[in-house]
């Protein structure tokens, strides 16, 4: 069963996620992340211009390289496509099927009232599945 980990509390959830991401990818990570379809062009720039220092090899799941590319955006909401991939990192207000398919599973969970209700379902949802999510409060 996938390792589901809450990160909640995040000011700004996309900001936190290309942290995140650009450590993981360091590390020689692959991952798939999941992004609300309003979010996918601003997670998108930001991680060309996060850091000047870093490079983050990022493309979206309909790009020939998808396959070949260590962070990869999504708006779908199932991994069938995804299932060798390291880790899911989910940005999405609903849970993703098929996550079962990786070894670690981030949720990101920002602290407007919506973003909240939304990570208490997904984190029921997880419960639900036979699977007992860890929380990390995020300080930053």
């Amino acid at each position: 069963m996938s390792a589901v980990e809450f990160r909640v509390g995040a000011t700004d959830p996309l900001a936190y996620a290309c942290g995140l991401l650009r450590t993981a990818a360091a590390k020689g990570a692959t991952l798939v992340v999941r992004v609300a379809p309003a979010s996918m062009a601003d997670l998108d720039a930001r991680l060309w211009t996060f850091s000047q220092l870093d490079f983050l090899p990022h493309c979206r799941d309909t790009d020939a390289l998808a396959t070949r590319t260590p962070i990869v955006l999504t708006a779908a909401l199932g991994l069938t496509a995804f299932g060798g991939r390291d880790c899911l990192v989910n940005l999405a207000p609903a849970a993703m099927t098929g996550w079962e398919a990786l070894p670690r599973v981030i949720e990101i969970v920002g602290i407007s009232a919506e973003a909240k209700q939304a990570g208490r379902q997904r984190f029921r949802a997880y419960r639900q599945a036979g699977c007992e999510p860890t929380t990390l409060e995020i300080t930053s």
